[in-house]
Protein backbone atom coordinates (compact mmCIF):
# COMPACT_ATOMS: atom_id res chain seq x y z
CA UNK A 1 0.00 0.00 0.00
CA UNK A 2 2.88 2.38 0.79
CA UNK A 3 5.71 2.68 -1.73
CA UNK A 4 9.28 3.32 -0.61
CA UNK A 5 9.14 7.08 -1.21
CA UNK A 6 6.00 7.52 0.87
CA UNK A 7 7.35 5.22 3.59
CA UNK A 8 10.51 7.30 3.79
CA UNK A 9 8.47 10.49 4.12
CA UNK A 10 6.44 8.94 6.93
CA UNK A 11 9.64 7.90 8.73
CA UNK A 12 10.94 11.44 8.28
CA UNK A 13 7.73 12.88 9.75
CA UNK A 14 8.07 10.63 12.80
CA UNK A 15 11.65 11.81 13.30
CA UNK A 16 10.52 15.41 12.90
CA UNK A 17 7.79 14.83 15.49
CA UNK A 18 10.29 13.44 17.97
CA UNK A 19 12.69 16.36 17.45
CA UNK A 20 9.99 19.04 17.69
CA UNK A 21 8.49 17.41 20.77
CA UNK A 22 11.84 17.26 22.54
CA UNK A 23 12.55 20.89 21.67
CA UNK A 24 9.15 22.24 22.66
CA UNK A 25 8.31 20.07 25.69
CA UNK A 26 11.48 18.50 27.13
CA UNK A 27 9.82 17.53 30.43
CA UNK A 28 6.77 15.93 28.88
CA UNK A 29 8.50 14.49 25.81
CA UNK A 30 9.71 11.18 27.37
CA UNK A 31 6.23 10.47 28.74
CA UNK A 32 4.54 11.22 25.43
CA UNK A 33 7.03 9.10 23.56
CA UNK A 34 6.47 6.20 25.97
CA UNK A 35 2.73 6.50 25.25
CA UNK A 36 3.38 6.51 21.51
CA UNK A 37 5.52 3.37 21.74
CA UNK A 38 2.78 1.70 23.79
CA UNK A 39 0.21 2.79 21.22
CA UNK A 40 2.26 1.39 18.35
CA UNK A 41 3.38 -1.73 20.19
CA UNK A 42 6.97 -1.09 19.03
CA UNK A 43 9.63 1.57 18.61
CA UNK A 44 8.90 1.77 14.86
CA UNK A 45 6.11 4.32 14.86
CA UNK A 46 6.24 4.64 11.08
CA UNK A 47 4.98 1.05 10.87
CA UNK A 48 2.03 1.91 13.10
CA UNK A 49 0.97 4.72 10.79
CA UNK A 50 1.18 2.36 7.82
CA UNK A 51 -0.89 -0.42 9.33
CA UNK A 52 -2.95 -2.04 6.56
CA UNK A 53 -6.16 -1.87 8.64
CA UNK A 54 -5.79 1.83 9.48
CA UNK A 55 -7.85 4.50 7.76
CA UNK A 56 -5.72 5.67 4.78
CA UNK A 57 -5.31 9.29 5.91
CA UNK A 58 -1.76 9.43 4.55
CA UNK A 59 -2.53 7.62 1.30
CA UNK A 60 -5.48 9.72 0.15
CA UNK A 61 -3.57 13.04 -0.24
CA UNK A 62 -0.74 11.15 -1.94
CA UNK A 63 -3.08 9.63 -4.52
CA UNK A 64 -4.92 12.92 -5.04
CA UNK A 65 -1.67 14.81 -5.59
CA UNK A 66 -0.70 12.29 -8.26
CA UNK A 67 -4.14 12.45 -9.92
CA UNK A 68 -4.21 16.27 -10.07
CA UNK A 69 -0.69 16.93 -11.25
CA UNK A 70 0.85 13.66 -12.38
CA UNK A 71 3.96 14.46 -10.33
CA UNK A 72 3.77 14.22 -6.56
CA UNK A 73 5.16 17.23 -4.68
CA UNK A 74 7.23 15.54 -1.99
CA UNK A 75 7.80 18.74 0.00
CA UNK A 76 4.06 19.30 0.25
CA UNK A 77 3.43 15.66 1.09
CA UNK A 78 6.10 15.65 3.82
CA UNK A 79 4.38 18.60 5.50
CA UNK A 80 0.92 17.08 5.11
CA UNK A 81 2.10 13.81 6.63
CA UNK A 82 3.65 15.62 9.59
CA UNK A 83 0.47 17.64 10.13
CA UNK A 84 -1.76 14.58 9.83
CA UNK A 85 0.31 12.61 12.34
CA UNK A 86 -0.16 15.38 14.88
CA UNK A 87 -3.86 15.68 14.09
CA UNK A 88 -4.30 11.93 14.52
CA UNK A 89 -2.52 11.91 17.87
CA UNK A 90 -4.62 14.84 19.05
CA UNK A 91 -7.83 12.96 18.22
CA UNK A 92 -6.54 9.61 19.47
CA UNK A 93 -5.53 10.96 22.86
CA UNK A 94 -8.98 12.48 23.37
CA UNK A 95 -10.77 9.37 22.08
CA UNK A 96 -8.86 7.06 24.41
CA UNK A 97 -9.92 9.10 27.40
CA UNK A 98 -13.54 9.41 26.23
CA UNK A 99 -13.88 5.72 25.39
CA UNK A 100 -12.45 4.50 28.65
CA UNK A 101 -9.53 2.79 26.90
CA UNK A 102 -6.97 5.05 28.52
CA UNK A 103 -4.17 4.09 30.89
CA UNK A 104 -2.02 7.12 31.67
CA UNK A 105 -3.55 9.31 28.94
CA UNK A 106 -5.31 11.74 31.34
CA UNK A 107 -1.90 12.84 32.61
CA UNK A 108 -0.83 13.49 29.00
CA UNK A 109 -3.73 15.78 28.09
CA UNK A 110 -1.53 18.93 28.23
CA UNK A 111 0.22 17.52 25.14
CA UNK A 112 -2.93 18.31 23.17
CA UNK A 113 -1.67 21.86 22.84
CA UNK A 114 1.45 20.66 21.06
CA UNK A 115 -0.37 18.26 18.74
CA UNK A 116 -3.01 20.81 17.74
CA UNK A 117 -0.47 23.58 17.15
CA UNK A 118 1.73 21.39 14.98
CA UNK A 119 -1.30 20.10 13.08
CA UNK A 120 -2.62 23.56 12.22
CA UNK A 121 0.55 25.61 11.86
CA UNK A 122 1.84 23.45 9.01
CA UNK A 123 -0.85 24.91 6.75
CA UNK A 124 0.09 28.50 7.58
CA UNK A 125 3.13 28.10 5.34
CA UNK A 126 0.88 27.38 2.37
CA UNK A 127 -2.26 29.49 2.76
CA UNK A 128 -2.69 33.15 3.73
CA UNK A 129 -5.28 33.97 6.42
CA UNK A 130 -7.85 35.11 3.85
CA UNK A 131 -7.46 32.00 1.67
CA UNK A 132 -10.67 29.91 1.19
CA UNK A 133 -8.81 26.91 2.59
CA UNK A 134 -9.28 28.22 6.13
CA UNK A 135 -13.09 28.31 6.33
CA UNK A 136 -13.10 24.72 5.08
CA UNK A 137 -10.42 23.79 7.61
CA UNK A 138 -12.47 25.27 10.46
CA UNK A 139 -15.82 23.77 9.52
CA UNK A 140 -14.32 20.31 8.95
CA UNK A 141 -12.31 20.38 12.16
CA UNK A 142 -15.37 21.44 14.12
CA UNK A 143 -17.44 18.67 12.52
CA UNK A 144 -14.85 16.13 13.63
CA UNK A 145 -15.22 17.26 17.25
CA UNK A 146 -19.01 17.42 16.99
CA UNK A 147 -19.19 13.86 15.66
CA UNK A 148 -17.10 12.49 18.51
CA UNK A 149 -19.21 14.30 21.10
CA UNK A 150 -22.51 13.36 19.46
CA UNK A 151 -21.60 9.69 19.32
CA UNK A 152 -20.55 9.65 22.97
CA UNK A 153 -23.86 11.25 24.02
CA UNK A 154 -26.18 9.15 21.86
CA UNK A 155 -27.43 6.13 23.82
CA UNK A 156 -28.44 4.22 20.68
CA UNK A 157 -27.56 4.73 17.02
CA UNK A 158 -29.80 3.93 14.08
CA UNK A 159 -28.67 3.70 10.44
CA UNK A 160 -29.24 7.40 9.73
CA UNK A 161 -27.39 8.51 12.86
CA UNK A 162 -24.53 6.19 12.00
CA UNK A 163 -24.09 7.95 8.66
CA UNK A 164 -24.52 11.42 10.16
CA UNK A 165 -22.32 10.88 13.23
CA UNK A 166 -20.08 7.81 13.35
CA UNK A 167 -19.11 7.83 9.67
CA UNK A 168 -18.02 11.48 10.01
CA UNK A 169 -15.55 10.80 12.82
CA UNK A 170 -12.71 10.63 10.28
CA UNK A 171 -13.83 13.74 8.39
CA UNK A 172 -10.63 15.53 9.44
CA UNK A 173 -8.96 13.46 6.70
CA UNK A 174 -10.59 15.89 4.26
CA UNK A 175 -8.34 18.73 5.45
CA UNK A 176 -5.10 17.55 3.75
CA UNK A 177 -7.20 16.76 0.67
CA UNK A 178 -8.42 20.36 0.68
CA UNK A 179 -4.81 21.50 0.93
CA UNK A 180 -3.83 19.43 -2.12
CA UNK A 181 -6.80 20.73 -4.14
CA UNK A 182 -6.08 24.37 -3.31
CA UNK A 183 -2.34 23.91 -3.80
CA UNK A 184 -3.05 22.83 -7.37
CA UNK A 185 -5.83 25.42 -7.84
CA UNK A 186 -8.43 22.70 -8.37
CA UNK A 187 -10.89 23.23 -5.48
CA UNK A 188 -13.67 21.59 -7.52
CA UNK A 189 -12.03 18.21 -6.90
CA UNK A 190 -12.57 18.47 -3.15
CA UNK A 191 -16.27 17.56 -3.21
CA UNK A 192 -15.89 14.11 -4.87
CA UNK A 193 -12.81 13.24 -2.81
CA UNK A 194 -14.50 14.50 0.36
CA UNK A 195 -17.46 12.27 -0.44
CA UNK A 196 -15.02 9.37 -0.70
CA UNK A 197 -13.85 10.08 2.85
CA UNK A 198 -17.45 9.96 4.11
CA UNK A 199 -18.22 6.68 2.34
CA UNK A 200 -14.94 5.02 3.29
CA UNK A 201 -15.23 6.43 6.81
CA UNK A 202 -18.56 4.66 7.24
CA UNK A 203 -17.13 1.37 6.05
CA UNK A 204 -14.08 1.76 8.28
CA UNK A 205 -16.20 2.58 11.35
CA UNK A 206 -18.49 -0.39 10.75
CA UNK A 207 -15.42 -2.61 10.39
CA UNK A 208 -14.11 -1.38 13.74
CA UNK A 209 -17.53 -1.81 15.38
CA UNK A 210 -17.94 -5.36 14.07
CA UNK A 211 -14.52 -6.68 14.98
CA UNK A 212 -14.26 -4.72 18.24
CA UNK A 213 -17.75 -5.41 19.60
CA UNK A 214 -16.57 -7.33 22.67
CA UNK A 215 -14.27 -4.52 23.82
CA UNK A 216 -17.03 -1.98 23.21
CA UNK A 217 -19.46 -4.02 25.34
CA UNK A 218 -16.90 -4.16 28.15
CA UNK A 219 -16.28 -0.41 28.12
CA UNK A 220 -19.86 0.65 27.48
CA UNK A 221 -19.14 2.37 24.18
CA UNK A 222 -22.11 3.16 21.96
CA UNK A 223 -21.85 1.80 18.42
CA UNK A 224 -24.29 1.19 15.60
CA UNK A 225 -23.50 -2.53 15.65
CA UNK A 226 -24.29 -2.84 19.37
CA UNK A 227 -27.40 -0.71 18.92
CA UNK A 228 -28.60 -3.19 16.30
CA UNK A 229 -27.80 -6.00 18.73
CA UNK A 230 -30.17 -4.44 21.26
CA UNK A 231 -32.91 -4.25 18.63
CA UNK A 232 -32.45 -7.66 17.05
CA UNK A 233 -31.52 -10.10 19.82
CA UNK A 234 -34.11 -12.27 21.53
CA UNK A 235 -35.44 -11.14 24.95
CA UNK A 236 -33.20 -13.49 26.95
CA UNK A 237 -30.33 -13.54 24.46
CA UNK A 238 -26.96 -11.95 25.24
CA UNK A 239 -25.04 -9.78 22.80
CA UNK A 240 -22.58 -12.64 22.36
CA UNK A 241 -25.44 -14.98 21.57
CA UNK A 242 -26.78 -12.64 18.89
CA UNK A 243 -23.33 -12.13 17.38
CA UNK A 244 -22.80 -15.88 17.13
CA UNK A 245 -26.30 -16.58 15.83
CA UNK A 246 -26.69 -13.86 13.20
CA UNK A 247 -24.98 -10.64 14.24
CA UNK A 248 -21.62 -11.29 12.63
CA UNK A 249 -23.29 -12.26 9.35
CA UNK A 250 -25.44 -9.13 9.55
CA UNK A 251 -22.34 -6.98 10.07
CA UNK A 252 -20.53 -8.59 7.15
CA UNK A 253 -23.54 -7.95 4.91
CA UNK A 254 -23.55 -4.29 5.98
CA UNK A 255 -19.85 -4.02 5.18
CA UNK A 256 -20.42 -5.55 1.74
CA UNK A 257 -23.15 -3.01 0.98
CA UNK A 258 -20.97 -0.12 2.12
CA UNK A 259 -17.94 -1.33 0.15
CA UNK A 260 -20.07 -1.54 -2.99
CA UNK A 261 -20.95 2.15 -2.56
CA UNK A 262 -17.32 3.08 -1.91
CA UNK A 263 -16.09 1.18 -4.96
CA UNK A 264 -18.77 2.66 -7.22
CA UNK A 265 -17.84 6.19 -6.16
CA UNK A 266 -14.11 5.50 -6.39
CA UNK A 267 -14.51 4.28 -9.95
CA UNK A 268 -15.38 7.81 -11.07
CA UNK A 269 -12.24 9.34 -9.52
CA UNK A 270 -9.86 7.87 -12.11
CA UNK A 271 -7.35 6.71 -9.50
CA UNK A 272 -6.00 3.18 -10.11
CA UNK A 273 -4.09 3.18 -6.81
CA UNK A 274 -7.31 3.82 -4.90
CA UNK A 275 -9.12 0.95 -6.63
CA UNK A 276 -6.17 -1.36 -5.95
CA UNK A 277 -6.27 -0.33 -2.29
CA UNK A 278 -9.97 -1.12 -2.01
CA UNK A 279 -9.38 -4.52 -3.57
CA UNK A 280 -6.61 -5.20 -1.04
CA UNK A 281 -8.83 -4.15 1.86
CA UNK A 282 -11.52 -6.53 0.65
CA UNK A 283 -9.00 -9.37 0.51
CA UNK A 284 -7.88 -8.58 4.07
CA UNK A 285 -11.51 -8.53 5.18
CA UNK A 286 -12.09 -11.95 3.64
CA UNK A 287 -9.18 -13.33 5.68
CA UNK A 288 -10.53 -11.69 8.84
CA UNK A 289 -13.94 -13.21 8.17
CA UNK A 290 -12.50 -16.70 7.80
CA UNK A 291 -10.57 -16.36 11.05
CA UNK A 292 -13.55 -14.92 12.91
CA UNK A 293 -15.91 -17.65 11.75
CA UNK A 294 -13.67 -20.25 13.38
CA UNK A 295 -14.05 -18.47 16.70
CA UNK A 296 -17.78 -18.00 16.22
CA UNK A 297 -18.33 -21.75 16.21
CA UNK A 298 -16.72 -22.02 19.65
CA UNK A 299 -18.62 -18.95 20.86
CA UNK A 300 -21.92 -20.46 19.71
CA UNK A 301 -21.25 -23.65 21.71
CA UNK A 302 -20.39 -21.64 24.81
CA UNK A 303 -23.48 -19.47 24.46
CA UNK A 304 -25.75 -22.48 23.92
CA UNK A 305 -24.35 -24.15 27.02
CA UNK A 306 -24.74 -21.13 29.31
CA UNK A 307 -27.90 -19.50 28.00
CA UNK A 308 -29.86 -22.73 28.00
CA UNK A 309 -29.23 -23.01 31.75
CA UNK A 310 -31.75 -21.26 34.04
CA UNK A 311 -30.38 -18.02 35.43
CA UNK A 312 -27.78 -17.69 32.71
CA UNK A 313 -27.64 -15.55 29.62
CA UNK A 314 -29.13 -12.44 31.22
CA UNK A 315 -29.96 -9.84 28.59
CA UNK A 316 -27.26 -7.25 28.34
CA UNK A 317 -24.34 -9.55 29.07
CA UNK A 318 -21.40 -9.62 26.66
Amino acid sequence: MYNSTLSNLIAGAVSRLEAELELAMPVMSPHIWAWLRQLAGSNQLQDYFQHPLAFPSLLLPWWLDDCLDGVIDETLQADLIYSTLNGYLYIRLIDNVMDGHSTDEPQLLPALGFFHTQFQCTYINYFAPEHPFWPYFQSTWYQSAESAMAEARTPRLDAAQFQQISAKKVCAAKIPLAAVCHFHDQPDMLEPWGRLVDLLGGWHQMHNDLFGWHKDVATGVTTYFLSEAEQRRAPAESVAGWVAREGFAWGMAALAEMMAAVTAHAGALACPELLAYLDTRQQLLDKQRQQAEKGLAALAKLVNATESTPGQGIKGEG
